[in-house]
């Protein structure tokens, strides 16, 4: 049981140490995406900060925006940013450098209940992984 508490206790301060170094090193919060703000991105569980100087990725913007296409077919690219991400839910915790790339979010439907209205999105992002070029997420809001 000690064992088990001496290895949460490491893994909450590594989780500290690593968001503590992320403000100290890098305190400006990262690039903006249009349409949706730094908040809405937060509250999806997106935080992005700028890129580490010393985390270049091996995925071109080129190369993010052809994998993001394959995760929305016949979609339009509106903005590619590179940015270091923490996904807060579930709680990651290392930024991950990504290729956030920004399509229209009419291509994101709700679906309800039987009846209900449809509504579109008001943002849709797709991360992909500036290293692997791996699909990481896609998030849409209203």
């Amino acid at each position: 049981m000690r064992k088990i508490l001496v290895g949460l206790a490491a893994v909450g301060l590594g989780a500290i140490l690593v968001m503590a170094a992320v403000h100290l090193l890098h305190p400006a919060i990262g690039p903006s995406v249009p349409g949706v703000s730094a908040e809405r991105l937060s509250q999806s569980g997106i935080v992005m900060l700028n890129p580490f100087p010393w985390d270049p990725p091996q995925i071109t913007k080129s190369q993010a925006e052809q994998l993001a296409l394959k995760q929305a077919p016949g979609g339009t690219i509106l903005q590619t940013v590179l940015a270091e991400v923490v996904l807060t839910n579930p709680s990651s915790t290392k930024p991950r450098l990504c290729w956030v790339v920004s399509l229209p979010g009419s291509l994101i439907l709700s679906h309800g209940p039987p009846g209900s209205p449809q509504r579109t999105a008001n943002w849709y992002v797709i991360l992909i992984d500036a290293h692997s070029g791996e699909f990481v997420q896609g998030s849409a809001g209203g």
